[in-house]
């Protein structure tokens, strides 16, 4: 596994346990979706070529879709 997919599955699991642990419910359903995202992102660069590395346009992408989260 690449290491830009393993960090992504690291960030999704670590929202997800905290979610689990905020009292908060709007917080916690904001941290399910960021985990969300996270997962459908290291999925995609699974379905990619097979580059363990994106390119500077999908880099570029990735960082630029992580800061719409509502």
């Amino acid at each position: 596994m690449n290491i830009e997919k393993r960090a992504l599955l690291d960030h999704a699991q670590r929202c997800r346990r905290v979610a689990d642990d905020l009292a908060h419910r709007d917080a916690a359903r904001r941290l399910r979706a960021m985990a969300d995202v996270y997962e459908a992102r290291a999925a995609q660069l699974a379905d990619e070529d097979g580059s363990s590395k994106p390119d500077r346009h999908e880099r570029s992408r990735l960082a630029d879709t992580g800061d719409r989260q509502n």
